[in-house]
């Protein structure tokens, strides 16, 4: 399956100007690959919607508890929206 997720945070947890966050992210992003594969969780794309503290993921799953597991992981404190999408056969326009 596949999921959209929206990861909200606010400035306080942001590791542009959070320290602690910043470092915490240092150390955990080397090792997201590895969870990826251990949890069976594919990351089709990730992007920062920078300077409004969001970053949007395309990642698939074979339901949604792997992909919550995943980004409960992820050091900073996020809000949430996944929503299950499919992928329309749309390639050049």
């Amino acid at each position: 399956m596949l999921f959209h997720v929206t990861a909200r945070h606010d400035i306080d947890n942001c590791g542009m100007y959070n320290d602690e966050v910043r470092q915490a992210l240092q150390e955990f992003l080397p090792t997201m690959p590895s969870r990826c594969q251990e949890l069976g969780v594919k990351v089709h794309f990730a992007v920062a919607g920078h300077p409004d503290h969001v970053f949007y993921l395309l990642v698939e799953a074979d339901d949604l508890t792997p992909v919550c597991t995943l980004l409960c992981e992820v050091p900073i404190k996020q809000e949430f929206d996944i929503k299950p999408v499919r992928e329309l056969n749309i390639r050049e326009c």
